[in-house]
């Protein structure tokens, strides 16, 4: 099952077209209410496959490891053409050179409001597959201090006329990387750890779920992010929150009707505690129903939440007004993801 998923995946991965470049995996952006579908060539679904694949690569026999070897290769090859414009080691959800925002657009390419400067998210995730250099990280964590808060908790954008924002999933994602390169904590990796520690256990992530996380908006996605920071690094000052995260997942998990987030929530239940059992366990993702799967998206955009405007920017939240990006390689690697750590953990491997 393992390998046919895998299989699954090299088979979506882009040959070079007029779309998508090598190497890539297809996504589409969409809004149902507005009737609109566009192809979208964004880094974020491609490094989030590879990603999810170099994750989980020492579960995974001989055979299947080099599989998983040769798609992160191939991904990993299109990473440039999102590269800061100006050579610098950050990157861009899409391409730089020359830009190419909103591509297949008809609107809202020709506007510069709507172009996005790099982000801590797609280049955190791109220097983890990567395996980049302790100097490559020193130089971003000197960069990330420029584009901080006053609080100096890092704020989501690299660009300087991009208003301060601060997204927790993109956090937790910056902070896997910091965390795991051992360049040691400055005063700004510190105050990020205490805001996200502090979302939690103020429920703030369940109680104002889009405004500390309006590029995932959702709380399983934010639960299964938390849960890839804690399941692998070890934050003393985290501890209560990873209890407090667990205790969530067990109470919601039988409530939630969206497949993908009960993907989700099992996968990070997975990843958060070393003692799991029952029901939560013995679920199984292929045999559960699939109804509202294209409820799903691994990834929000709101055109009006960076607005001035008090008024327009609070229309951000409202799901009429948004755009949702599916990836269906990013959908089954966090599948397969569910899959060999279930298996895993059954057989008393992790």
């Amino acid at each position: 099952m393992v390998s046919e998923f895998i299989e699954r995946i090299a088979l979506l991965q882009a040959h070079g077209n007029e779309k998508f470049p090598d190497g890539m995996f297809e996504s589409f952006r969409e809004n149902k209410f507005w009737l609109y579908k566009r192809p979208d060539s964004n880094i974020f679904g491609t490094v989030s496959v590879a990603y999810i694949l170099k994750s989980i690569k020492p579960l995974l026999s001989e055979l299947d490891g080099n599989y998983l070897d040769k798609i992160i290769g191939k991904a990993m090859s299109s990473f440039e053409l999102y590269q800061n414009k100006d050579g610098l080691k950050t990157y861009n959800f899409w391409q730089t050179k020359p830009s190419q925002h909103f591509p297949n657009g008809y609107f809202m390419k020709r506007y510069r409001h709507f172009k996005l400067p790099d982000d801590i998210d797609d280049t955190a995730l791109v220097y983890m597959v990567n395996g980049c250099k302790e100097e490559e990280v020193n130089w971003l964590k000197e960069e990330l201090k420029q584009h901080a808060f006053p609080d100096r908790v890092y704020s989501t954008w690299f660009g300087l006329n991009m208003p301060l924002e601060k997204d927790v999933c993109a956090l937790c994602n910056l902070m896997c990387l910091l965390l795991e390169s051992k360049t040691g904590l400055n005063d700004n990796d510190k105050a990020t750890i205490d805001f996200l520690n502090e979302v939690v256990l103020s429920k703030e992530f369940l109680n104002n779920t889009f405004w500390i996380s309006r590029h995932y908006a959702t709380v399983p996605l934010i639960i299964y992010h938390y849960a890839r920071l804690l399941g692998t690094c070890d934050i003393q000052e985290m501890a209560e929150a990873k209890k407090l995260l667990i205790k969530v997942i067990e109470n919601s998990f039988d409530r939630e009707t969206v497949w993908m987030n009960k993907v989700l929530l099992q996968t990070a239940y997975l990843k958060l505690n070393k003692n799991v059992q029952g029901d939560l366990l013995n679920w199984n993702c292929l045999k559960a129903s699939k109804r509202e799967q294209e409820q799903f998206y691994s990834f929000i955009g709101a055109p009006f939440a960076p607005l001035k405007s008090k008024y327009l920017r609070s229309l951000g939240s409202l799901k009429f007004l948004q755009i949702g990006w599916k990836c269906e390689a990013h959908e089954l690697a966090l599948v397969l993801e569910n899959l060999v750590l279930r298996e895993n953990y059954l057989n008393g491997k992790i």
